[in-house]
């Protein structure tokens, strides 16, 4: 039998940011969709389940390599993140019961820190064109670190720059790709459902369909 977190012992929670903290997959999804048009491509959604949580470089490599496309890695790249850019300056959105998680574990452990496979300079634009107004101790970007998500490293570094023992850290994810990272760097992990169902969450130590669900696995009131 599993043993839920204990909220009192953690030091810190760490979000993963695409899927978790904004409602965006289905922006990528679309933006993705607006890039294979541009192409002459038809994007199947096997594509969007295959590359969740991977890091933005490492989507456009596979992006080109799988439609066999006869493009400039930099245009495709600027094509594709003007597109998301669009996207996030005019409907992203918080994902549902964030908010009134955030505030309640803001009260109750030392830390909260976001962890993303999105590049410093994109996040940096979803910040200055979107609403989110939201303050994390750290935040750690796929610039950040030699190796992003699935390796260890963005949230080692985390841990490292929060002073913590991973052990005593607890993930969110959405992915398999970050739930690989984050239990490989030895922090305690949730996997919630806003973007892949609970078979691809298996990893994880415990999961939820619901910041509300997650409340009530901690226990926090």
């Amino acid at each position: 039998m599993k043993i839920s977190p204990d909220i009192n012992h953690l030091q810190a929670v760490l979000f993963d940011f695409d899927g978790v903290v904004v409602q965006s997959e289905e922006i990528y999804d679309q933006a993705t969709t607006k890039l294979g048009e541009m192409y002459g491509v038809s994007v199947p959604k096997s594509f969007f389940n295959e590359n969740r949580g991977i890091a933005d470089e490492l989507f456009y490599e596979r992006f080109k390599s799988t439609f066999t496309l006869e493009v400039e890695d930099r245009e495709l790249e600027e094509n594709g993140r003007r597109l998301l850019w669009n996207g996030f300056s005019t409907s992203v959105e918080l994902t549902p019961g964030f908010w009134q998680f955030y505030n309640k574990v803001r009260q109750k452990v030392n830390h909260l820190a976001l962890v993303t496979a999105t590049p410093r300079g994109l996040l940096d634009e979803i910040f200055q064109v979107s609403n989110i107004a939201l303050e994390f101790d750290q935040i750690v970007t796929a610039s950040d670190v030699i190796n992003t998500k699935p390796a260890p490293d963005p949230y080692l570094k985390t841990c490292e720059l929060l002073s913590i023992d991973p052990n005593r850290a607890l993930v969110i994810e959405d992915s398999p790709t970050g739930l690989k990272s984050a239990t490989t760097a030895g922090c305690q992990t949730i996997g919630i459902t806003t973007s892949c169902d609970r078979d691809s969450l298996k990893e994880a130590n415990f999961v939820v369909d619901s910041f509300g669900e997650l409340e009530e696995l901690l226990t926090i009131v």
